[in-house]
């Protein structure tokens, strides 16, 4: 078991997303279409079947309510109902393929550290940032696109759990 969450987009926002078609906080129009890329799902976290699977294109803040500044950009979900990644799953296994910059920022969203990984140790290169004291958290981005993959906090263990 990780010692970090690995947050994918919460449940109720791809709903609505799929529900809507609009970008949420934006109300751009949602598209569809079939994967030309793999990905991942925003929401599961896997990558996408390229020439099969059918994704959603969509304008993300994926500091909504982490941090003040928007950075909005394009991110894709699954559009046929998909489950979310359990959060202390450990980093996805089907994305250490992926190469990926990991930014870690600080409580008042300043990069403080930047690395870039595509030799399959991003578990292992988030660990190494998140013990600086001033991370907070890290945004995994695509190292191609530079799109939003996910968010990584530390876990927070809650009274009474081990």
């Amino acid at each position: 078991m990780s010692e970090f969450r690995m947050i994918a987009i919460a449940r109720e926002l791809a709903d609505k997303v799929r529900q809507t078609k609009l970008s949420p906080g934006y109300g751009h129009p949602v598209t569809a279409k079939v994967a030309t890329g793999h990905g991942p799902c925003r929401h599961c976290l896997r990558p996408f079947v390229v020439g099969e699977d059918v994704r959603m294109l969509f304008t993300l803040n994926p500091f909504y309510g982490v941090a003040p500044i928007p950075q909005p950009g394009p991110v894709f979900i699954h559009a046929e109902e998909c489950e979310r990644y359990v959060e202390t799953a450990g980093y996805p296994a089907e994305l250490l393929r992926f190469g990926v910059v990991l930014d870690g920022y600080d409580a008042k969203q300043m990069i403080r550290r930047r690395e870039t990984v595509a030799d399959g140790s991003q578990e292992a290169t988030i660990q190494e940032m998140m013990c600086h004291p001033l991370i907070r958290y890290v945004m995994v981005r695509d190292a191609e696109a530079g799109c939003f993959d996910l968010r990584v906090e530390r876990k927070v263990e809650r009274k009474g759990e081990s």
